[in-house]
């Protein structure tokens, strides 16, 4: 098997999750990377990917694992060949298991442009941070903004990942607090409960 470390951008940002997963079948059918399918009347092909990312967000921390016998050398070769504009994988390693992609990574760290100038200490400072959830209810996720700070102009932070809180709410609130416009937000990051990069404690 091998473990995809894989970026999103150059417009590949608008592909959901579900298209990405379509987008790579083709990908392996045209360089000829022969993936393993499931058993059973339905087989599909065994591809394990890190939680979905909203539409529209870029990133450079993407995840999944492929059930293949190509190296890691001649996947990523082929990958890239034949991959789509914008989706390029950057690393590549062999591993015998799906190294927990979709539970591990629980943290992440996004670089968020377009939001007026405010100090992020404010929010730091916040013993609440109130979102509205998509059936209405409201949550304070203080406790899944782990860090905020100004940086290469705009606002880097480690957020939460899968379990609550989404960058968009976050930054959706945020601009109803300091206004903002054409909003760039990137994934720099996938982080695992320790704060480690994802490849950093699985990889080595």
């Amino acid at each position: 098997m091998i473990l995809m470390r894989y970026c999103k951008d150059g417009g590949a940002e608008f592909i959901s999750h579900l298209d990405m997963l379509k987008n790579f079948g083709r990908t392996f059918a045209r360089a000829k990377i022969a993936v393993k399918y499931s058993a059973g009347y339905h087989p599909h092909m065994l591809v394990y990917m890190s939680a979905p990312i909203g539409v529209g967000i870029k990133s450079y921390s993407e995840y999944c694992v492929v059930d293949t016998d190509e190296t890691a050398e001649e996947f990523k070769r082929k990958f890239n060949l034949y991959s789509q504009s914008g989706i390029k994988c950057t690393a590549a390693w062999e591993t015998d298991s799906k190294k927990g992609v979709a539970s591990d990574i629980v943290k992440a760290q996004y670089l968020i442009k377009g939001i007026n100038d405010f100090e992020p200490k404010e929010i730091s400072d916040l013993d609440e941070f109130i979102i509205t959830a998509r059936d209405g209810s409201e949550k304070n996720v203080r406790n899944l903004i782990y860090s905020i700070e100004k940086a290469d102009g705009g606002i880097r932070c480690v957020l939460g990942f899968g379990n609550g809180l989404r960058v968009e709410k976050f930054v959706e609130k945020l601009v109803g607090f300091y206004g903002g416009d054409d909003i760039d937000i990137t994934k720099e990051e996938g982080l695992t409960a320790d704060g480690r990069p994802f490849e950093e404690s699985k990889c080595q």
